[in-house]
């Protein structure tokens, strides 16, 4: 449903239920998502054919707030169990090597833009120092300096790859 398609008067039913609904969606759901929960109540609720039926509003909103949570819930609960079951079945060397990816990209983050330029062309790549340089637009040795640096800081946080450092 887009703006347009709402029942007039939703931004009145919002406003007027939305504080007491993004409580209990606070303590329901994670309090970050509460406000979206809230949305997704109202606009729900109001695209719903019983809704022009509806004696109590902030009873059927309370109603339709508690499902939606309990399923987004559920939802989550599936996915983690899913991915539990996932993380099971991974080979060891593949999720050591995962691990080392993630230590790897954390280190390339104390690199310049410069120095990761340079590495990633470098050793991704395996572009030699004159192709590296001509790519980046830059001198020869001042791309030899980038990487000459990039390794020096990369052993400093990286001492268990000290010997792939060449």
């Amino acid at each position: 449903m887009t703006p347009s398609d709402a029942p007039s008067g939703w931004a009145d039913v919002y406003e007027a239920h939305a504080q007491r609904l993004a409580h209990l969606a606070a303590l329901l759901a994670d309090p970050s998502d509460a406000h979206d929960l809230v949305t997704d109540t109202v606009w729900k609720a109001i695209s719903s054919p019983r809704w022009r039926r509806v004696d109590n509003q902030g009873a059927y909103l309370t109603r339709v707030l508690v499902n939606l949570a309990h399923d987004r819930r559920r939802q989550a609960d599936r996915r983690s169990q899913r991915e539990r079951r996932a993380a099971v079945s991974v080979p060891a060397d593949a999720v050591a090597n995962a691990d080392r990816a993630i230590v790897v990209t954390n280190a390339l983050t104390s690199l310049s833009a410069a120095q990761v330029s340079v590495v990633y062309l470098h050793y991704w790549e395996d572009l030699t120092l004159e192709a590296v340089a001509a790519q980046l637009g830059i001198g020869v040795g001042t791309a030899r300096s980038h990487l000459d640096r990039a390794k020096r800081r990369l052993r400093a946080v990286l001492p268990q790859f000290e010997g792939e450092l060449r």
